[in-house]
């Protein structure tokens, strides 16, 4: 999970003390990308962009084992590749596509570097959910692209999808009837979602979800000051 930005001093600013991460860019790296730890450990990274380019939204990554291999397959499936396989020098190989619908996301393929290296833990990344008009067709998309396994949810008045790997769920698919830009939303975990809903409130987000208890926890959805949107949740057995 990652996002560019030119305001990325701002975006640091909101971040880092909410969900207790720390990680500045290095002096040397032009492309000041910075990754973000909790204890030590990669969640998140955060790079930068050109003042005059538009505001993206958070981008979830799959780990392939070949992302060519990967990236070959995006067009037959109905996406779009919007960057072929490359290498980040030292760290690993990446492509970025988009599904379908017009979602964008990214596939990493390990180097040194194998990407999260923590989930469970305040700070961390504990869901990744796509917002689409077209549900069933992005989950056959990225069921074909990742190998996952595909599961529709039986829940009344809502169309839900499940990406599985190894039995696991991984990730979800929402569909709704309308959205500007479908794409890929973060859920962060956290101690207390209210305590930091206050917080996230008083440094410029606001609410686009009220913190309310669901059978994967209590949980909040936010627009952030730069205007991303993320939710926060803290798990049932916390």
């Amino acid at each position: 999970m990652d996002t560019l930005l030119s305001r990325q001093d701002d975006l640091l600013r909101f971040y880092q003390p909410l969900l207790g991460w720390s990680g500045d860019p290095l002096p040397e790296d032009q492309n000041r990308y910075a990754v973000q730890q909790v204890g030590g450990k990669a969640v998140a990274g955060v790079g930068l962009m050109p003042p005059d380019a538009p505001v993206m939204p958070w981008t979830g990554y799959f780990a392939v084992d070949d992302v060519d291999a990967t990236v070959s397959r995006i067009g037959s499936l109905g996406g779009q590749v919007v960057v072929a396989g490359m290498d980040a020098p030292g760290v690993g190989r990446f492509g970025h596509g988009a599904d379908p619908a017009g979602a964008a996301f990214g596939l990493w393929q390990a180097g040194p570097f194998p990407g999260f290296e923590v989930h469970g833990v305040p700070g961390s990344l504990y869901w990744l959910e796509l917002v689409t008009t077209e549900g069933k067709t992005s989950a056959d998309f990225y069921g074909a692209l990742l190998g996952a396994e595909v599961e529709q949810m039986d829940a009344p008045g809502m169309r839900y999808w499940t990406l599985k790997v190894g039995g696991q769920p991984r990730a979800g698919i929402l569909e709704v009837e309308q959205v500007d830009i479908p794409h890929w939303r973060p859920y962060f975990q956290v101690r207390d979602v209210d305590a930091t809903v206050a917080a996230a409130l008083s440094t410029g987000a606001r609410v686009t979800e009220p913190a309310a208890d669901t059978p994967f926890g209590r949980m909040a959805g936010l627009i952030d000051p730069i205007g991303y949107e993320f939710k926060l949740a803290t798990p049932p057995d916390a």
